[in-house]
């Protein structure tokens, strides 16, 4: 979401949060986008998150050294315009958690805030103001943790008791204390929101639904075949099959029947082939095991092969009236938007909750008419793929991502990600007792700190000694080559370290004696790890 937008939709309760809001609303006015960056001279806009477990009891502090103080993780926008995934960066950057995600998108609090005159990788900065924008975020607190060099450190998870114990800045404790309200009231409301769905999906369902020829009746046999068609298939690619298909095998004693070549021919354009083979076997097994009546019990729905939980769910709630909610990516995507979930809705443990908290919806309505009015409301307005159409939604009264204005956003859909591998020659060049250092770019990876020379890739000697001669070094001996690796978030880099003897310090780098690499110049760990 736009910055400013973010700024707007905030909803102040306090006086304090209503002065904060027009003040940075008004230098936004006037400064534009350069208030997200730290040398803008009237103050500029920081990105906290206040982060909590799961279970809301605990929040995630680190000892800050400029504040000399435990405190909420955050940082500088540095000219970024999405504050919130601004918030999520520094929250990883500050702990090394790597799993998180945003509570809601939504502003949780903004506030004016003072910052003392201190020293930054040993440039001073003077005292000035931070118009801090904070996120309520959630994480795992059984992730390891790690500190930021240079900036904090005793990263740890403390009860709200414990961090007014800790905390030796007064003025922020009242800050924690609304905020731990705040993200307890919200986890409240998006628990209560799916009992709020009923009535309006059953309401506009009758009106809105298309017809379609799986609708038409509640014989198991033809809504499982359907539901079976429909994995990974438009409904207008299966309307055809489905015709021909129950035409040729009209009854569950056909199908078991069936040779697999006819099977096959049937499906013939559709794909994912096994879904028909299990469909064979399944009437197979209902032929064996039940006389051929299809089974009435979710248990034994889910049993049958091909048959998985959202299938059994909507067998059993459409054909038998069971409270079996029925949960698949068109219902994901739905309450992901209604209770503005964050969660991946790939972890299984997504889908589950999600699945457990409408367990309650469908007791206390039609199961069949409520499974039949989430899936079309995920297929016709709560789309995927492009804009949801929330002016047509029943639910958009009560909708917290369309409140947010993020529904677009959700849901979060993240696949597995496999680290980046970067290998690297890392120069260990030694004059006069002194090692050469340099300092890293103001942003990306290890922003601002320390790091000994190095280029991209694996040289070997000769072109090791050829590269350091290019820095004017005057290389005088290859003293060893080592092998190091070490581990980020999304990256590893092998790491390849070349040690040499050399003649010439040049004022291209910054030479430091072993002990101040640690003490003085935070050479932070990945390239430390050389010389250990």
């Amino acid at each position: 979401m736009d910055w400013l937008e973010a700024l707007r939709r905030f909803v102040p309760e306090t006086e304090e949060e209503r002065t904060a809001q027009a003040q940075v609303l008004a230098l936004a006015a006037r400064h534009g986008e350069a208030l997200l960056c730290r040398d803008c001279t009237a103050g500029h806009i920081t990105c906290s998150g206040f982060l909590l477990s799961p279970d809301l009891s605990e929040t995630l502090m680190a000892y800050h050294l400029v504040y000399g103080s435990v405190g909420w993780t955050g940082g500088h926008a540095d000219g970024g315009t999405d504050l919130l995934a601004a918030a999520l960066r520094e929250a990883r950057e500050e702990t090394g958690i790597t799993k998180l995600y945003a509570q809601s998108s939504a502003v949780l609090s903004i506030d004016v805030l003072p910052v003392p005159a201190h020293e930054k990788h040993g440039v001073p900065v003077p005292a000035h103001l931070h118009y801090n924008v904070c996120f309520g975020l959630i994480a795992d607190r059984t992730q390891p943790l790690h500190e930021r060099e240079g900036e904090n450190r005793d990263v740890r998870w403390l009860t709200q008791e414990a961090l007014h114990a800790l905390c030796t800045e007064a003025h922020m404790l009242p800050i924690y204390d609304k905020l731990f309200d705040r993200m307890r009231r919200i986890a409240e409301e998006k628990a209560a929101l799916p009992c709020r769905i009923a009535a309006p999906l059953l309401a506009w369902y009758p009106a809105h639904h298309r017809a379609l020829p799986w609708r038409e009746t509640k014989d198991p046999y033809r809504v499982w075949v359907s539901e079976i068609m429909l994995q990974q298939t438009r409904v207008e690619a299966v309307k055809g099959y489905y015709a021909r298909f129950l035409r040729a095998l009209p009854d569950i004693a056909a199908l078991a029947a069936a040779p697999e070549e006819q099977l096959l021919k049937l499906w013939e354009g559709l794909g994912y082939y096994s879904r028909v083979r299990n469909l064979g076997r399944a009437a197979r097994q209902i032929t064996e095991q039940y006389g051929g009546r299809f089974p009435e019990t979710y248990e034994q729905v889910r049993a049958l092969p091909g048959v998985g939980d959202y299938t059994a769910g909507a067998v059993c709630s459409i054909c038998f009236s069971l409270p079996t909610p029925a949960v698949d990516g068109n219902v994901l995507r739905v309450m992901a938007r209604v209770q503005e979930d964050h969660r991946n809705v790939l972890d299984t443990r997504t889908r589950a909750d999600i699945t457990e908290a409408l367990r309650p919806v469908y007791e206390g309505s039609d199961p069949a008419m409520l499974t039949q009015a989430l899936m079309e409301m995920g297929a016709t307005v709560c789309i995927p793929g492009g804009a949801p159409r929330c002016g047509e939604c029943p639910l958009s009264g009560i909708c917290m991502a369309a409140a947010a204005g993020n529904a677009a956003g959700l849901p979060v859909r993240e696949k597995k990600q496999h680290r980046r591998i970067e290998q690297k020659t890392v120069f260990i060049l030694e004059c006069g007792g002194r090692i050469a250092i340099a300092k890293r770019p103001d942003t990306g990876l290890l922003a601002s700190l320390w790091e000994l020379p190095n280029v991209p890739g694996h040289l070997n000697a000769q072109e090791a000694v050829r590269t350091a001669s290019g820095w004017g070094v005057q290389p005088q001996e290859l003293q060893k080559i080592v092998q190091r690796k070490h581990i980020f978030t999304h990256i590893t880099w092998e790491m390849q370290g070349v040690f040499l003897r050399c003649q010439n310090a040049v004022p291209e780098f910054t030479w430091a004696a072993p002990e101040e690499l640690r003490e003085v110049h935070s050479l932070p760990t990945a390239f430390r790890c050389l010389l250990e």
